[in-house]
């Protein structure tokens, strides 16, 4: 009852109440609405802004590319199943050989066994990780081939896998492996972040 004078004074002073619309198109003629429906043009000191804030975003969007490239336009996958009989051969080697270079023996090539079938290796790439263990080839044979058959960041990520990251031993070979196969340090910390156990 005391507030009845609010409500008539609202009702006449105010726009329309919730629930009401004003129906533009009765009031506006059809080229009134064309031209609000046109962006007005920014003035000078917005078009500025807006070429700044573009430059900043350009340039973070430039900087998260760059920082995993290699993710992205190299996705390096191990998996035994999908390589060819000779590329599988050589990682297998090279596996081989990471593993005895960690030391640890019986116990070590049995958890580098383990890591490599989680991989897609079946019992007959097992088979030859072990005959190759027992006579492991040469780092220089070894690079040789990874660089014949363009899988140097392969055969470096099979030998993180097989050597396991616990060990001094294994991560001199690890260092002195990649720069034997001429890996940069952004492909060989992009490895060692997806393959590191």
């Amino acid at each position: 009852m005391a507030f009845g004078w609010l409500w008539r004074f609202a009702g006449r002073a105010a726009g329309p109440r919730d629930g009401q619309g004003l129906a533009l198109e009765t009031i506006l003629p059809d080229t009134a609405l064309a031209t609000l429906a046109e962006p007005l043009p920014l003035p000078q000191s917005m078009r500025r802004q807006r070429a700044e804030t573009l430059k900043v975003l350009s340039a973070k969007l430039l900087g998260a590319h760059l920082a995993n490239r290699h993710q992205i336009s190299y996705p390096l996958t191990i998996d035994f199943r999908t390589l060819a009989g000779a590329e599988r051969d050589c990682l297998v080697d090279v596996a081989a050989a990471a593993a005895m270079a960690g030391g640890g023996g019986e116990a070590a090539l049995a958890a580098a066994e383990a890591r490599l079938a989680r991989r897609g290796a079946d019992a007959a790439v097992l088979e030859r990780f072990r005959a190759s263990a027992a006579e492991p080839l040469s780092v220089n044979a070894l690079v040789i081939r990874a660089q014949a058959s363009d899988r140097a960041a392969h055969a470096y990520a099979v030998s993180l896998l097989a050597a396991g990251s616990r060990q001094a031993a294994g991560q001199l070979y690890l260092t002195y492996l990649a720069a034997r196969l001429g890996l940069s340090q952004e492909v060989v910390g992009s490895v060692n972040r997806r393959y590191r156990d």
